[in-house]
């Protein structure tokens, strides 16, 4: 049996590399359906993540990761709003269409 220690230690809390989310795959989905641009700099901020992790900097990659959630829902809202602009517009333009279509033929090609 080992005798007790008579200096006292304090236990060190290391937080897991894993809890550190990088937000890779929202990233890229944001480039694929969302906002280009923003998904581009989400994706930068993500392997920012990952090489802090490397590292072994906690807060830096703590930091990258928030910056990366923080882009990334800037980029669906961006992206949402955008396809709902575009649907309004594609509206807009197919009433438009239906109402400059003729219901008669004018008298003037009236042959009869």
């Amino acid at each position: 049996m080992d005798p007790p220690s008579a200096v006292p230690y304090a236990r060190l809390e290391v937080p897991a590399l894993e809890s550190v989310p990088s937000y890779k795959y929202w990233s890229i989905f944001n480039i694929l359906c969302c906002c280009l641009p923003l998904g581009l700099v989400a994706v930068f901020y993500s392997g920012q993540v990952e090489e802090c992790l490397a590292r072994r900097d906690i807060a830096g990659a703590k930091s990258a990761s928030d910056t990366a959630r923080t882009i990334n829902i800037l980029a669906v809202v961006v992206g949402l709003a955008c396809i709902g602009v575009a649907i309004f517009f594609m509206i807009q333009r197919v009433q438009l269409l239906h109402a400059a279509q003729p219901t008669h033929f004018p008298s003037l090609y009236n042959l009869g």
